[in-house]
């Protein structure tokens, strides 16, 4: 039995007689390196695939005079991701005054599905309300392989209910996600001399005492002579 793994673009749909479709996907050639022969087989063959695209939009509220976002996030130094209330809320609160209504808009904006993986097989990842009990959990058992029909069948849902709900919640985490990779991106620059540092030493340190071998040997020469 064949098996290929690789990426692709979807190019088109065409919907042809007798309630056929046909799908057109366009791959590079460096991606099928040694698959070709695999996929040749494969022709005219019944095969099981599975389509998922590697960017996940999502839509965030802007506030229309600072043309910033009306939600925005902190991370704090262990990396866990949290609302930070606006200075005029938050005076509002106390003051019990009531909140202002200010017009927004939305800004469509797209994030790589492989950073929403990485942020919750962090283990950081949130629960929503809307979403059942303990659902990052199950987002990250999916991630690292298990079927979505098991994991459908412990939530008592469908497979297609259980894909729809892990779109949604990709979509929902989306925001705190660009927010946790900037500052991951910050953490690892940071990390980088210090590690470099570190890994120049023993070199520095191999090179100090071959020079003083050196020294002890061209004194017991000199010594001999």
């Amino acid at each position: 039995m064949s098996f290929i793994d690789f990426k692709a673009i979807v190019k088109k749909v065409n919907m042809k007689p007798k309630g056929l479709t046909e799908i057109t996907l366009e791959v590079n050639s460096a991606d099928l390196d040694g698959k070709i022969q695999h996929l040749s087989e494969m022709i005219d063959q019944k095969v099981e695939s599975q389509l998922e695209s590697t960017l996940v939009n999502y839509n965030v509220e802007i506030n229309p005079n600072t043309n910033q976002p009306t939600t925005r996030y902190k991370v704090d130094q262990h990396g866990v991701v949290s609302e930070v209330e606006p200075q005029p809320e938050q005076l509002e609160a106390e003051l019990g005054l009531p909140k202002e209504n200010i017009p927004t808009k939305k800004e469509k904006r797209q994030i790589e599905r492989a950073i929403i993986e990485e942020f919750i097989a962090s283990g950081m990842a949130p629960n929503f309300e809307e979403f059942p009990c303990d659902f990052p959990n199950f987002v990250k058992r999916k991630i690292e392989g298990e079927s979505y029909r098991k994991l459908a069948s412990e939530l008592d849902i469908s497979s297609g209910k259980i894909v729809d709900l892990m779109d949604q919640y990709f979509a929902k985490v989306a925001p705190l996600v660009d927010t946790w990779w900037d500052w991951k991106q910050d953490q690892d620059a940071e990390a980088e001399p210090l590690f470099k540092q570190e890994n120049d030493a023993p070199a520095e340190e191999v090179s100090s005492a071959e020079n003083d071998s050196q020294d002890d040997q061209e004194d017991e020469e000199h010594g001999a002579a």
